[in-house]
């Protein structure tokens, strides 16, 4: 008895995916054209082409443990109204997302860094010149600008604890600890406890005198290092398309290459456009979103090109367009169930996720099915022009011996038979003892002909 799998498209599925490449290409180039439509339109209006988190942009995340679970629509709300007091707003762009399994502590991010005066680092300043007797040196307080510590040097060894009582008096909230420095210097690092403390008491006010009851952490990301993760971001992505492309045009060969490259790029502006058009938040975990789709597409698109490659190996003398169309059916039924299995899940974690985690699985949704769609409708034509435009719709003939499968990779040697750019008459292989092989005459497209004949049992 056969076992009869399952098949999402039945077998002998002929979709004529070649002939209609004009619509599906423009369809895609229409997306394109939206998705930074969508970029140029929020730079316009908003000042900014995506709405960068804290990661990009700087900010402060403070992580705050409430006496009772909290109402978390109530601090949002809270939260926001402080945003648009209009004579001391504070808190711009703030989530707030409750913390997994630790039911009294919501996560809270602002794109504010530290909130304290000149006037209060001015006064902090003179409150630790002098610790009994241990003075400042010259120039030994400092605060860079938008940075959530206090670098203070001495000339002796300071009373640690003293240090962080004053600074703490003087209004200027945090925690002291012995920093390193060169011989006869005694640094201190001060981390000032950024936006939290004033947030304690803001959301006290909000939501009634002792709701709060401490801040468990606070981080802070300056903007000179938001704007240096924002640039090693893009550049990740671009190495990735880079090893992508070389691995491509060494397995296959360098006609498949540029097709991969251009469906991945498709999928990662139209991703992005969904970002801009939504106006979602775009942070590193955005970045890692992007990354994973690009593995998952190229994973996608390698599995049609090996069975074209397939293809062209057992039917050379077939146009390059009927044994790419046929790949792609033969691998639709493939494609068709595991992308849909890999979005039920990504579905799930999108309705029932929160925070961070919702808009990872936003994008992984997106990149699937543009992804997906890449694979099928825009490497393939690629690949087909690519190989009309530069090998003139010969270039799967280019490795035609018997010796050798495939559709030839790069590393074909100029002098070999069927090489490009060969030269070199092919002659007939001298024939053997037993008179198995005969003469293998080479075509005008450089494709050869071999007949064989099968050596009959000697009786």
């Amino acid at each position: 008895m056969t076992q009869k799998f399952f098949e999402a498209i039945p077998s002998g599925t002929s979709i004529s995916f070649v002939t209609r490449q004009r619509r599906f290409l423009l369809f895609s180039m229409i997306l394109m054209v939206l998705s930074i439509g969508a970029l140029g339109y929020n730079w316009a209006t908003r000042g900014a082409v995506l709405n960068f988190g804290i990661d990009f942009q700087g900010g402060s995340q403070v992580r705050v443990e409430f006496v009772e679970a909290p109402d978390l629509e109530e601090v949002r709300e809270a939260l926001q109204n402080y945003a648009s007091d209009d004579d001391d707003p504070r808190y711009e762009g703030s989530s707030a997302v409750a913390v997994p399994d630790a039911e009294r502590e919501l996560l809270i991010r602002v794109k504010e860094t530290v909130s304290i005066s000149t006037q209060t680092i001015n006064a902090c300043e003179s409150a630790v010149a002098d610790v009994n007797g241990v003075t400042l040196l010259d120039g030994g307080f400092a605060r860079p600008e938008g940075s959530s510590k206090i670098f203070l040097n001495y000339g002796a060894k300071p009373d640690y604890a003293e240090v962080e009582k004053r600074l703490n008096e003087a209004g200027c909230e945090g925690q002291a600890d012995p920093g390193v420095g060169k011989e006869g210097e005694f640094p201190v690092d001060f981390t000032l406890v950024a936006v939290g403390s004033r947030m304690l008491s803001d959301l006290d006010a909000a939501l009634g005198e002792g709701s709060v009851l401490r801040i468990v952490s606070s981080e802070t990301v300056g903007p000179k290092v938001g704007a240096r993760l924002k640039v090693d971001g893009a550049l990740s992505m671009l190495y990735a398309l880079g090893f992508i492309f070389l691995f491509v045009m060494v397995r296959f060969d360098l006609r498949f290459a540029p097709g991969g490259i251009v469906a991945l790029t498709h999928d990662t502006i139209i991703v992005t456009g969904m970002f801009a058009l939504f106006w979602k938040e775009f942070n590193l975990q955005t970045i890692a979103a992007l990354l994973t789709i690009i593995g998952y597409s190229i994973n996608d698109t390698i599995v049609v090109f090996d069975r074209i490659r397939e293809r062209v190996a057992l039917d050379r003398d077939a146009p390059i367009e009927e044994t790419t169309n046929r790949a792609l059916n033969e691998t639709l039924s493939r494609t068709v169930l595991t992308s849909g299995t890999t979005l039920l899940v990504v579905l799930s974690t999108w309705v029932l996720g929160s925070g961070p985690i919702k808009d990872f699985a936003f994008a992984l949704f997106i990149g699937v099915i543009v992804g997906t769609y890449s694979s099928l409708f825009v490497a393939s034509p690629v690949f087909l022009w690519v190989n009309n435009r530069f090998y003139k719709g010969k270039g799967h003939l280019l490795a035609g011996s018997e010796e050798q499968e495939g559709t030839g990779t790069i590393f074909a040697s100029a002098g070999q038979p069927g090489g490009e750019g060969s030269n070199a008459p092919s002659t007939p292989a001298a024939p053997t003892a037993g008179g198995d092989d005969d003469d293998a005459p080479t075509t005008s497209s450089g494709e050869k002909k071999t007949r064989r004949r099968r050596r009959r049992p000697q009786g």
